[in-house]
Formats: C-alpha cells, structure tokens, sequence
C-alpha cells in the first residue's frame, strides 16, 4: 500500500489546508484570487493552529491559479463602513506580524505576481518564491487607501526605504529586479519542494532559535510604529476616498476633511 503524502486537514470554504508529510510541511491554498472577511477568520485560525503545533517545520502559503492574493477585491471594499474597514486591515496586519513570530520557517509562492495587502504578505514571510516573469506592485493610494500592514512599521527594517517610497508613491508595476533592490529577497523559478526538504533537514530546534534571532525587532519601538501606521491609515479611511472610483474629493473637501484629521 502507498504512503500518504498529502493529507487535507481542516474544512474551509475560502482556503485548502493540506499536511506534506515528507517535509512536515503544512500548505495553505488560497482558493480566491482576492482576500475577504472570510479568508481572514479562516486564516487567521490556522495560523493559530500552527503557532502551538512545532512538530509542523514550514508553512507553504500558494493559491490556485497562476496569480497569488491580488489584495482585498475593491469592488467590496467600496461597500465597507470606515469600521468595517478598519477591523479587516486590522486583521491582515496581525496576521503579517504573526508570519514573523511563528516557529515555522513561512514560505510564500508568489508564482505570476501579487499586489497591495497581498504583496503586504508575501513580505513578512521569510522565504518567497515567485516566477522570474512575475510582476508586483503598490496599488493602495489608486484605491484611496495607504499600506497597514507593516510597510511604515514593523516591515520597515527590512527595505529599502529609497526603492520602498519610489514604488509605493508612483503605483508603478514593477519586475523581480525593483523587487530585489527592494530588500523583499525572492528565490526566482525554484521549486518549492526543494526548499521545504531543505526545511525539513535542519535541526528543529535550531530553526527555531535562529528565526526569533533574525527577528530581533525592539518591541517597545515596534509598538510605537505600528500605532503611527494605524493612525495614518485612520486618517485616510475617514476622508472615504476608498469609496470612490476616480475623482477624489475636490479642494474644499480635502481642506475640511485635512482640518478634521489634524483635530
């Protein structure tokens, strides 16, 4: 009789949760090509599951499809109230932090590309793989929105600030070469069953203490950081931009609404 390799575990409606056996690797399959509430909770339940379960090695995050998380769907993010709102970016950047903490060594498949939060993501995890072809970029500001999910905190250390402001102000696409001199180091055309065994071959305990060694951020000033990114994007879902398609509000609007979030 042959071995099992892989074993589904959990039953979600938005993620496919599967055990890989020979690595004790545990994979985490987008079924969606945008994130949603439910995306979220589910995730974010998994990610719990993990956190108290170290004979698992890795998490292998990946979607199906050609693409990985294109950011949260616009057109639902227009309905959203400003709480609303602010509750699901909450979240995203929680789970983000989360990625850095977990004793498993996270590995991200960015395969064709991904984009805002997606991209947001892919960053707090420690390994990324994607296709050479890929193509990636900050899409907050046409969606009235501003990054929350470690961008202006807790990712900050780790980028480079001059090709960080330069991608994330002009909204440009931009190739594995822009991503590389961002500090966002990716393992192009590699296949992820190489890097999990590598995973699976090194001492647990090892792993472990060298990735909250790599880690290493202040969290006093963590706090601070991430209380100013929060603040910032605050401001920005009050002026209810996100709600708009084009034509953000016009001067007198943005006079009143700059006045109310300097108050």
């Amino acid at each position: 009789m042959k071995a099992l390799t892989r074993v589904p575990i959990f039953s979600y409606n938005t993620i496919a949760t599967t055990l890989l056996i020979p690595t004790k690797s545990l994979e985490i399959k987008f079924r969606k090509t945008y994130l949603t509430s439910e995306t979220l909770f589910e995730l974010e339940s998994v990610l719990a599951w993990a956190a108290t379960h170290t004979e698992v090695h890795s998490l292998f995050l990946t979607s199906f499809g050609n693409d990985f998380i294109q950011g949260f769907d616009p057109a639902e993010i227009k309905t959203l109230t400003e709480e609303k709102l602010k509750k699901q970016f909450n979240k995203i950047s929680t789970i983000a932090q989360s990625l850095l903490c977990l004793p498993q060594t996270v590995v991200v498949d960015m395969k064709n590309g991904t984009r805002g939060v997606g991209l947001e993501l892919s960053l707090a995890a420690d390994i990324r793989l994607a296709k050479s072809t890929a193509l990636f970029c900050f899409d907050h500001l046409f969606l009235g929105l501003t990054p929350n999910c470690g961008m202006f905190s807790f990712l900050k250390p780790f980028l480079n600030q001059n090709v960080l402001r330069s991608l994330i102000l002009s909204g440009l696409e931009f190739n594995k070469d822009s991503f590389m001199a961002l500090g966002g180091w990716c393992e192009f055309d590699k296949e992820a069953s190489v890097i999990l065994a590598n995973i699976f071959a090194q001492a647990p305990i090892a792993r472990m203490q060298a990735k909250r060694g790599l880690y290493g951020i202040d969290q006093a000033i963590n706090q601070e950081h991430l209380e100013i990114e929060k603040k910032l994007f605050n401001a920005v879902v009050h002026s209810l931009d996100y709600t708009k398609d084009t034509d953000f509000m016009n001067l007198s609007e943005f006079k009143d609404k700059v006045a109310e979030t300097r108050n």
